[in-house]
């Protein structure tokens, strides 16, 4: 393999065309740019067939926590927030809240847990949150929390939701009408294939009002930047371009390839090679695959390996090309194998070969 295969979450490996996309200058205000800003915000919305009426989408600089923290930032002074985190991205949100001083209530679980609409209801039928934030994919484990399950019950209570859908929006079906979801924050570079540098915020215009001058902060401000949008279909501040130009193309090949039905159909045929030619070899997954998003999993290494050292093995994983991260969950014995970007059936299957074949060097 001549070119990185990332087996990680995102950043991602992206296609030669998306790739080629970042040669190009552009100036952040002249007419060819702010058309492309006008395709990323109207592709964002239709590839899950969002009503544009209802709904519109706001581009940030910045990676998907500057997206989460700008919807939490501008809540209105009264707003109070319950957050439900079974992993590192659902503390974050919680990290977020508590530093602007609207966190109400958190309802912390462990990494291999689930948030059920049982744990929901019983956390927020008698507590007086307005807004509920809660990540769908949480990546540190790899789990999915049912939010098609989870988001009616929250709405059953009148609350609002915001939901980090930064490593599944684009990869995985999301019925945002139906779930008459208020906030979900997206990145670029992950399930929609570009690179890092641009979150995005697809919400209600409706619930968008709230957060008309309430911001705590400047560049982070959710209603101007939404204003300047609208009214020039450009950014109050300077807009990462070549960003914004990868990301409208790699949404282009989402589109052409068949939507994010057939992208999520071929994430569960990579996932489920890693998963068999994993589990076979002796890996054994941390959390079972019924709950686990077919876009990251993480496996105990074989019970046989007793010296397993993770910085030399991605060093020699290196050597061909394929980049590991180490599971951020704190256990020397486990690896987080991520299987989104463009990354076709054939590579999968050598990466596995090559993942067994450095690991048995261990035996």
């Amino acid at each position: 393999m001549l070119r990185n295969i990332l087996l990680i979450p995102g950043p991602l490996t992206t296609s030669s065309r998306v790739k080629s996309k970042l040669n190009i200058d552009y100036s952040a205000r002249e007419p060819i740019f702010i058309n492309i800003i006008k395709s990323v915000r109207t592709k964002l919305l239709d590839i899950s067939n969002t009503n544009k009426d209802i709904y519109t989408s706001i581009l940030l600089q910045g990676s998907g926590t500057y997206g989460n923290e700008a919807v939490i930032s501008s809540l209105p002074n009264e707003a109070k927030l319950t957050v439900f985190s079974n992993g590192l991205y659902g503390e974050r949100l919680k990290e977020i809240s508590s530093i602007n001083n609207n966190l109400n209530n958190y309802v912390s679980l462990n990494k291999t847990e689930l948030i059920t609409p049982t744990i929901i209801e019983n956390n927020i039928k008698n507590c007086d949150s307005s807004h509920i934030a809660l990540v769908h994919n949480e990546t540190t484990s790899g789990i999915l929390n049912p939010i098609d399950d989870i988001i009616p019950i929250i709405k059953k209570y009148n609350k609002k939701v915001i939901v980090d859908c930064v490593s599944s929006y684009g990869g995985i079906p999301i019925d945002i009408n139906k779930l008459e979801i208020d906030y979900l924050v997206g990145s670029s570079n992950k399930c929609l294939h570009s690179h890092p540098g641009l979150s995005f915020i697809i919400c209600k215009k409706e619930t968008l009002k709230e957060c008309k001058n309430n911001s705590n902060t400047l560049s982070l401000d959710l209603y101007n930047q939404y204003l300047d949008l609208e009214s020039s279909n450009q950014f109050r501040f300077t807009p990462p371009v070549q960003i914004v130009n990868s990301l409208n193309t790699s949404l282009h090949e989402l589109i052409q390839y068949g939507g994010i039905e057939e992208r999520y159909h071929k994430y569960k045929k990579l996932n489920t090679i890693i998963y068999n030619e994993l589990t076979e070899f002796g890996f054994i997954p941390y959390i079972p695959k019924t709950i686990n998003s077919p876009i990251v999993s993480t496996y105990y290494i074989p019970e046989y390996i007793s010296n397993f050292d993770f910085d030399v093995f991605s060093q020699a994983l290196r050597k061909y090309n394929i980049i590991l991260y180490p599971s951020p969950i704190n256990n020397t014995r486990l690896i987080r194998i991520g299987n989104i970007g463009d990354i076709t059936i054939d590579e999968m299957y050598k990466c596995t070969h090559i993942i067994k074949n450095e690991i048995i060097k261990y035996h």
